[in-house]
């Protein structure tokens, strides 16, 4: 699996521009903050916030909802119970 946002934008392809960049901006924050960090499947950590942004872009779903995955873990470390 890619885990970049280029593997993300044609699940976005419903949205407009500026709200594709809102969710890039959020998947950009949440990467950079979590550059480094796998999880025990040795996978980054950043797979599981993408894999579901894809999933909720496969909905058709609003720009906010999408986003969040990405948007909620940039300052979160797995398990830490927030």
């Amino acid at each position: 699996m890619m885990h970049e946002f280029e593997s993300l934008r044609p699940a976005l392809a419903y949205l407009a521009a500026n709200e594709i960049g809102l969710i890039e901006n959020a998947y950009e924050f949440s990467r950079s903050a979590h550059e480094g960090q796998f999880r025990k499947s040795g996978e980054p950590y950043i797979s599981h916030p993408l894999a579901v942004a894809g999933l909720l872009a496969s909905w058709h779903l609003d720009t906010q909802t999408v986003r969040g995955p990405a948007a909620r873990c940039g300052g979160r470390h797995a398990g830490d119970g927030r």
